[in-house]
């Protein structure tokens, strides 16, 4: 990998994303962006994107994210909500924000929300609380449809540990609007009461083989139930893996996801991959 940033500017990055992460205000707003690092993996291409941080309302509620944005003329038209795990937005942005900057990069645009500022994440949670996320979830939908050079036919849920179960299940229920979904490290072990309604979109699901967290047959489990419900659900297990994944099958889960987004809503040639 190139050596994209020096030491400290890598520290500053990481900074100002969780600082972004962690702002909340009434109204939509933009800071500079902060320097990305590359993801690290061995189809990285240049960036050719934006990061900002932005709100959009819910219920009257200001909900904080980050936003990426392809370089203007580079848009495919397909819009990736990101959802985050039991970390929340400021635990998981610094691991998802450079993959994020490279799916912007190839012309997607990206929304990752701190859906638990619609209702504060309890250790305890209950089907009130996954139900709260997962409408929140849909009005990030929503929303990333309204932005320049998105399609909002062409929004997608994608979602890892708990983000993943929201991901999944929430796209089948009659308040979801995701085109498809994509699920890592989901399963019935999360949530084991799966919500009401159909809908035949494709899903992909990502996960651990040794996952002790979320088992395999938890995952299995929450795929049947997806397939009852009308989805189209592909699975692939991942050699070695537990419920945190390392680096390398990061980059696997990133580039198969945009593999499948390739095959259901954008052309391989949508946008220009230049090698960083």
């Amino acid at each position: 990998m190139k050596a994209f940033l020096s030491r400290s500017l890598a520290t500053l990055a990481l900074a100002s994303i969780c600082a972004a992460a962690g702002a909340v205000s009434a109204q939509e707003t933009t800071t500079p962006s902060a320097p990305a690092s590359m993801a690290g993996c061995a189809d990285d291409i240049r960036h050719n994107a934006t990061r900002e941080s932005i709100t959009f309302d819910y219920r009257g509620q200001a909900i904080p994210g980050l936003i990426y944005r392809p370089r203007p003329g580079t848009e495919n038209g397909v819009g990736v909500v990101l959802l985050h795990g039991f970390l929340g937005l400021r635990g998981h942005a610094p691991l998802f924000d450079p993959h994020a900057i490279q799916l912007a990069s190839r012309g997607y645009a990206v929304l990752m929300p701190s859906y638990f500022d619609a209702r504060i994440y309890r250790q305890r949670f209950s089907g009130d609380d996954i139900k709260e996320w997962s409408q929140a979830s849909g009005e990030a939908v929503r929303f990333l449809g309204t932005q320049p050079g998105v399609d909002p036919q062409k929004v997608v849920l994608w979602g890892y540990s708990l983000g993943g179960y929201l991901a999944t299940d929430g796209s089948l229920t009659d308040y979801g609007t995701a085109a498809a979904a994509v699920g890592v490290s989901a399963g019935t072990a999360i949530w084991s009461n799966a919500s009401r309604g159909s809908r035949n979109i494709p899903i992909l699901m990502l996960h651990g083989r040794s996952d002790r967290s979320v088992n395999v047959s938890s995952m299995e489990a929450l795929a049947r139930n997806l397939s009852v419900r009308g989805a189209t659900v592909e699975t692939e297990l991942l050699a070695g893996q537990g419920h945190d994944l390392d680096a390398a099958t990061w980059c696997h889960v990133f580039a198969r996801t945009r593999e499948f987004l390739g095959v259901h809503f954008a052309p391989a040639s949508a946008a220009p991959a230049v090698p960083g």
